[in-house]
């Protein structure tokens, strides 16, 4: 793929996994002042993707429209810097899916190089749309912890809400109901002693 001639040059090279309309991303990007990082986003549906092509100028920002499965696989193990996933589709982290996507963890492990980071924002929901309680949510918690540290990754840190500055459709509707759509931020680390 084309951009690995962009990242030969840039040490820190950051991909974000579904971007939607690149709003993360951008605001990311543009508020790194250090001239060391090269961005990806990734984005599957071509209206999203065109939306963030349209937002983002940057010269140290690529973007691709494909899904991630295809696209993730193309990059050299232990390239990438730091690896963002934005409120992933159910099917990518839904306790009950867990076989079937677990796979794409192990390969953003692989694709981290040591030290690397994989800053995770997702959330969960009471099937009835209730309140979710504390003793529900943090099993959950719990639960995905311990499927992370089986693929490898180490917890940095794990904080409820999505980081403040974070700002996404779904982010910001997320945050208008916080006890029935709680979320939480995992940083996870790649760590090979």
């Amino acid at each position: 793929m084309k951009f690995h001639q962009y990242m030969a040059n840039s040490p820190k090279v950051i991909v974000e996994l579904g971007m939607g309309d690149g709003r993360l991303l951008k605001a990311i990007s543009e508020n790194d002042h250090d001239n060391n990082s090269f961005y990806i986003g990734i984005e599957v549906n071509k209206s999203q993707y065109e939306q963030a092509i349209s937002q983002n100028k940057l010269v140290n920002v690529r973007l691709l429209n494909g899904s991630f499965e295809d696209i993730l696989p193309a990059f050299s193990d232990n390239s990438l810097y730091r690896v963002i996933s934005i409120l992933p589709d159910p099917k990518y982290i839904d306790q009950l899916k867990e076989h079937k996507w677990k796979y794409l963890y192990k390969i953003v492990y692989e694709k981290l190089e040591n030290y690397g980071t994989l800053e995770l924002v997702t959330e969960i929901t009471d099937d009835l749309l209730q309140e979710v309680s504390d003793q529900v949510y943090n099993k959950w918690i719990e639960w995905l912890k311990s499927t992370f540290q089986s693929i490898g990754f180490k917890e940095i840190t794990s904080r409820e809400g999505a980081p403040p500055e974070y700002s996404s459709r779904c982010i910001d509707q997320f945050r208008a109901d916080p006890k029935r759509i709680r979320m939480v931020t995992l940083d996870l680390k790649k760590m090979i002693y």
